[in-house]
């Protein structure tokens, strides 16, 4: 699959159905590079059907079919593929092992080698991240080299961690078919698409679980940390990332948050989201409730997906209730 970049606008959404194996094969390669279907027992009339809704670096599907179907994926994914099973059965075999995930199982399809999946009579979702999201997620919160980070099993590390998954797969699907105005955020889809990278860096075994990290003692100058401070502040409206803020000081990911940790004693991430803390308090501060300013929108408009949590994190900033300031 291709990479896709930053999420810079709301979701897309596309629908299909066929009744065509072949017309069913066109639409899945459209999505996967080097993929073959080969049906199994096609009892009746087949039906394919896959709604599927991409922003930025994520899509989010629910394919479903009443057949058997063997996918080989002949060239390996350059996305990372994650499947939650509602219904049927997935039988995942890369040369090595093999795998069998039934309803409520959830998987990783394998990365960087060939696999063939035979998905029987399913429903399934399935979501596509770009690695660079997951990777971008693991430096920021571990300090790990990118160069060293990887998945290594396809199976979470726990059932309980593997309903985590799939509930947050669901989570993700239903706010993508949900209300339009959250999603004209791009804070708010990034936000989403942050939480799907944490958790995928929760559940599914991957070496900055295990690796052990040092964060460098050689002294930096100041002046990156204000090229990235400088940054944030201006970029602060936009679904940024911590690779992006790095660019922009001139230094690695590991090496800004080594300076940030030393010079500031926080996260990039932690800074970024100070300071959009702060400008929803200057936009509360301004805002009209008589007008039909309120709270809720600022949240969005600020890339908070869940209000208890913007609440929360504004009241232990502030000392306040966003309300009380909406209404000062």
């Amino acid at each position: 699959m291709q990479h896709r970049a930053e999420a810079t606008g709301p979701p897309v959404l596309r629908r299909y159905e066929t009744h065509e194996i072949s017309a069913a094969h066109d639409v899945i390669s459209q999505e996967c590079v080097g993929i073959e279907l080969r049906p199994h027992n096609v009892v009746g009339q087949f039906t394919y059907q896959q709604e599927s809704v991409e922003s930025g670096p994520v899509v989010v599907s629910r394919v479903r079919c009443g057949a058997a179907i063997e996918g080989h994926f002949l060239e390996p994914l350059t996305d990372l593929m994650f499947l939650s099973v509602l219904h049927g059965q997935v039988e995942t075999q890369d040369g090595r092992d093999q795998t069998r995930t039934g309803p409520g199982g959830v998987l990783l399809n394998p990365i960087g080698r060939p696999f063939t999946n035979t998905c029987r009579d399913f429903d399934i979702y399935c979501l596509n991240l770009d690695p660079r999201t997951v990777t971008e997620a693991a430096t920021e919160r571990t300090g790990i080299d990118p160069v060293d980070f990887r998945f290594e099993a396809i199976t979470p590390v726990s059932r309980e961690m593997g309903q985590f998954w799939h509930s947050t797969t669901t989570h993700l699907y239903d706010l993508f078919h949900g209300p339009s105005e959250p999603l004209r955020s791009p804070l708010v889809v990034g936000a989403a698409i942050d939480q799907v990278a944490s958790a995928a860096l929760a559940v599914f075994p991957n070496s900055a679980m295990t690796m052990p990290h040092r964060v460098e003692a050689v002294p930096l100058p100041s002046g990156p940390v204000r090229r990235a401070v400088s940054f944030i502040e201006t970029h602060a409206d936009e679904a940024i990332t911590v690779t992006r803020i790095a660019d922009a000081a001139r230094l690695t990911p590991r090496a800004l948050q080594a300076a940030f940790r030393r010079q500031l004693g926080t996260t990039p991430m932690a800074y970024l989201r100070r300071t959009r803390l702060d400008r929803a308090y200057q936009d509360l501060l301004k805002a009209d409730p008589t007008k039909g300013a309120t709270v809720d929108a600022v949240a969005h408009r600020w890339g908070y997906l869940h209000l208890g949590r913007f609440v929360a994190e504004y009241r232990a900033t502030h000392g306040q209730s966003p309300n009380d300031t909406l209404h000062t």
